[in-house]
């Protein structure tokens, strides 16, 4: 058993797919097939489970992929430091990030922190589009933004952006709502639920294109509070919308059980990612910071 095998193992299960996680890893299929034969043989049990739909990661191997994971983050983690020893870092970095983009930015910020004591961070949490205003104001250092793709171009002239996700508006329900065991919602439906909303500017471009399309929309209230909208879900059977990002990579959006839906219709892809200005992409301590996250 070696590293590249588990590596090869990880991507597999987050692609569900040998071809997609080939691509994404720069080698062959069969590279990362026989790899992965190798090791299921050396193991004496199967981790997947392979078909023309793609490669399931079996219930009976997810045990040894947490430890998988947990020793390739532990070998990254031993090459940064190694990287790094004897590098001295002072200075100042202004970050500012969308709403729900804060509490996945603050384990970085803590461990720049521990690795570099003199430096010191300022976090803010504001729109997109202010964002961008304050990194071409020189007010913000680097931003965590959310933009649909069309639009990039429009907004980001002269920044430099570093992408690190991608998805769509998806609707999303507590579990306790008739609708939580749907896969998927349209547009019409969309518009007889009751929505309450994040004050967001992806959301209000969404409502507003919904809007077009089968007329106005009962929007209940829209707000900056999770947990108003924690309870407006669970209590009023309520619907809200927000990017994937923002569900997947930050549960504590909504602390409580809920489930997303698909939103059939309307698929404006969005890009997720770090902008900064061009004089700034080369800055150290912006480079080991995005090195960290």
């Amino acid at each position: 058993m070696n590293l590249e095998q588990m590596q090869y193992v990880l991507e597999v299960e987050k692609t569900k797919s040998i071809t997609l996680a080939a691509s994404a890893l720069s080698v062959t299929q069969s590279t990362i097939s026989q790899a992965i034969t190798r090791l299921e043989n050396e193991l004496g049990m199967p981790l997947f489970s392979r078909s023309r739909n793609g490669a399931f990661m079996l219930e009976q191997a997810k045990p040894i992929l947490d430890k998988m994971k947990s020793i390739v983050d532990m070998v990254q983690t031993i090459k940064e430091d190694a990287q790094y020893i004897g590098e001295s870092i002072r200075g100042e970095l202004r970050l500012s990030a969308i709403p729900g983009g804060v509490p996945g930015i603050i384990p970085t910020i803590a461990s720049m922190k521990k690795r570099y004591p003199d430096l010191k961070f300022e976090l803010s949490e504001s729109a997109a589009r202010n964002i961008i205003k304050d990194v071409r104001n020189k007010q913000v250092d680097l931003g965590l933004i959310a933009l649909y793709q069309d639009d990039m171009e429009q907004h980001l002239a002269g920044l430099h952006f570093v992408p690190i996700d991608e998805g769509v508006m998806r609707a999303c329900v507590n579990l306790t709502n008739r609708l939580a065991d749907q896969k998927s919602i349209s547009l019409h439906e969309l518009k007889n639920e009751t929505l309450v909303l994040f004050n967001d500017e992806l959301v209000d471009d969404f409502i507003g294109e919904l809007s077009q399309r089968v007329g106005e929309v009962d929007v209940l209230f829209r707000t900056n509070n999770s947990e108003v909208v924690n309870a407006a879900l669970a209590q009023l059977n309520a619907v809200t919308i927000g990017h994937e990002y923002s569900f997947t990579h930050d549960r504590s959006v909504l602390h409580y059980d809920f489930t997303t839906l698909e939103i059939e219709g309307i698929q404006r892809v969005i890009s997720i990612g770090w902008v900064m200005r061009e004089s700034k992409s080369s800055n150290l301590i912006i480079q080991r910071f995005l090195d960290r996250f």
